[in-house]
């Protein structure tokens, strides 16, 4: 659902979300609803005015019952540092929030019952969104340190495979509890949505990784100067195995070598990407190092 736009950023309400909007309208809980909406938007905000800091334009703010996800142009996720701040703006933002709504009701300048409200809902927001689960702020975390050591495509399964661990975890663990009368059906539905959306990531990761490798083509020029990350890989190990590798912020050489370990040739990065985006990424290495020890036929 369209919510509409502010400084060129469009604004949507997820469908989930405005079911429990209508939901708590129904049964008289609508300032609680209300209260939540609020503070997922600061929430969502505290990523858009950290991105526009970084020199990024969020495009769209999708938001969700639980946080909620900023669409950005400038392919976010091929810089795991700038990812890393921009995840952590959000629950940072909802901890001020919670040191706002603390003094609040120190100095008795509100509703004592609703401002211990919202500081549980900016706890609670905050805390979720940090598990180490993709698309939460969490698994964007998890993914920018992962990234630097194993590479961005391997880095993003982990994250999903975190985030349906997690999901399932919390859609069992409250679907038991709401049946044994501990807890409300939220943590449920929570896992639900952590699930879901993770499978979502999924879909999404293919085109993300190419954008991640469209921008590694540049990085040396951006940056001037990289610390080298020196691989071994045999003749017949396609482009796809050794990009899987690739980590953000180094410059890869690769050593192509035979069944025998003996080397035939190298291959730079730019090598490698070059015969991805022209090639594809089946093609054997030995077709990609340059050597005149290599057969190239």
């Amino acid at each position: 659902m369209k919510l509409g736009s502010l400084f060129g950023i469009g604004f949507s309400l997820n469908w989930l979300f405005l079911l429990l909007l209508l939901a708590a309208a129904w049964v008289g809980r609508l300032t609680e609803a209300l209260t939540v909406f609020a503070v997922v938007l600061l929430h969502e905000l505290g990523h858009v005015v950290t991105a526009g800091g970084c020199g990024l334009r969020v495009r769209e703010v999708e938001l969700l019952p639980f946080g909620g996800v900023a669409r950005m142009e400038g392919l976010l996720e091929a810089e795991p540092a700038t990812e890393a701040v921009i995840a952590l703006a959000g629950p940072l933002t909802n901890g001020l929030l919670m040191g706002i709504g603390t003094l609040l009701v120190r100095y008795e300048l509100s509703d004592p019952l609703w401002t211990s409200f919202f500081v549980e809902v900016n706890a609670a927001v905050a805390a979720f969104n940090l598990l180490p689960a993709l698309p939460l702020d969490g698994g964007r975390l998890y993914r920018a340190y992962r990234a630097q050591r194993v590479g961005f495509r391997r880095a993003t399964h982990e994250a999903v495979l975190l985030g349906r661990g997690l999901g399932l975890l919390l859609f069992a663990g409250g679907a038991v509890g709401l049946y044994m009368g501990y807890v409300s059906a939220t943590a449920a539905l929570a896992g639900g949505f952590v699930f879901l959306a993770a499978g979502r990531e999924t879909d999404h990761a293919a085109y993300v990784l190419m954008a991640y490798l469209n921008r590694k083509r540049h990085e040396l020029d951006a940056a001037g100067c990289l610390a080298a990350e020196a691989l071994v890989a045999r003749a017949d190990a396609t482009v796809k195995e050794v990009v899987e590798r690739f980590v953000s912020q180094r410059y890869h050489v690769v050593w192509v070598v035979d069944e025998t370990g003996r080397v035939l040739g190298l291959a730079t990065e730019v090598d490698v990407l070059d015969c991805l985006f022209e090639r594809g990424w089946d093609v054997p290495l030995r077709e990609v190092a340059r050597s005149p020890f290599v057969d190239n036929t």
